[in-house]
Order: structure tokens, then sequence, then C-alpha cells
């Protein structure tokens, strides 16, 4: 008996069609997986990509935070610039203050200011350091008077300085720990 596909005699096809048929199914399998690879390449390819996108936002987003900081810090530059163009060398001013200042204080903020702008002359340019100090014998103000004293008498630092104060020193509880904070300010010579 013959072996009939739909009322289709297929005993009439000899050998090579049904070569060409397997070879036909094996071709379209073969297509079928090469596509499937394809797909599978361009999905790894795909989340290379958003990877390195998003490699590159966060970079975008430290550059823009280091932009923002850069703009602050010019912010800050320009007056020191402007301090630096007299004849007040600040490094070594900077040095002088790390090496008197006294055990038990220590610097919080380094600041500048310009106060007065009227008809007596040009600005007055004033240092300003804020700092705490700290004693177990409760003698931070003494600490402070110290500290500025030494810087008083040091000629390389005062010899710029018109005038070296205290300021306001308040009493405050720092991690558990009582301090004094306290602000002094140095008055630059005018030119």
């Amino acid at each position: 008996m013959p072996f009939e596909l739909g009322g289709l005699d297929l005993a009439k096809f000899g050998p090579q069609f049904f070569k060409a048929v397997r070879y036909g199914v094996v071709a379209v399998i073969a297509l079928h997986l090469l596509l499937g690879l394809l797909l599978f390449m361009k999905g790894v390819s795909l989340k290379t990509l958003d990877a390195k996108w998003q490699s590159l936002q966060s970079r975008k987003l430290e550059i823009e935070k280091v932009s923002k900081e850069q703009s602050s810090l010019e912010k800050i530059v320009l007056p020191m610039r402007q301090l630096t163009q007299g004849a007040c060398f600040w490094s070594r001013k900077l040095n002088k203050i790390s090496e008197l200042i006294t055990a038990g204080v220590w610097l919080t903020r380094l600041s500048t200011e310009t106060q007065g702008q009227g008809a007596k002359g040009p600005p007055s340019r004033i240092l300003e350091l804020r700092g705490y100090a700290a004693s177990a014998y409760g003698d931070e103000t003494g600490l402070i008077g110290k500290f500025a004293k030494a810087l008083q008498d040091d000629k390389d630092f005062a010899g710029d300085f018109s005038e070296i104060k205290i300021g306001p020193m308040e009493k405050e509880t720092t991690e558990n720990a009582p301090v004094m904070n306290f602000k002094i300010s140095c008055l630059l010579k005018k030119e």
C-alpha cells in the first residue's frame, strides 16, 4: 500500500524530493536558530549599551556636581585673589597660624571679609578665625587668650595687621563635651 498524504501519493516522489525536503527543513531550523542567536546577541549588545549609558549618566551627574562645586569655589577664590594682590603673603600667615595654635584649640573656619566703604579711604580687610577650645581644667578662655597673644606677639604674623582682637566667645556642648567657641578678627593694615 502506497503512503499517501492528503490524497497525494508520496510514492511518486523520488528520494531526491525527500532529500530536498529534509534539507529544506534543516535549512528552516538552522535559519530559525540563527535568527534566535542573532536576537540573543542583539539583546546582549543592548544590555551592554544600556550599562554604558547608565555609566555615562552617572559620570554626567558627577561632572555637573563638579561644575557646581567649581562655581561655588570660584565665588570663594575671587575674594581670596583680591586679597593676595596686596602685600600680605597668606601662605606664610596660614603656616604661622598652624605653628602658633595652642593645644586644646582647633579652628573650624578661616575667612576674609571686606568692611567699610566710605569717604575715609579704601575698605578694611579682615582675616577672621573661628574655632573651639576645650580643656579638662575649664580654662578654655585662657587657651583662646594664649593663642590670640601668640598671634599678636609673632612679628611675622602680626606685621601686616593693625589689630588682632578676640571677638565673642560662647560656651557650647559638642558631642557631650563642654567647649568654648570663639572668633578672632585680624584687621589688615591699609596700604
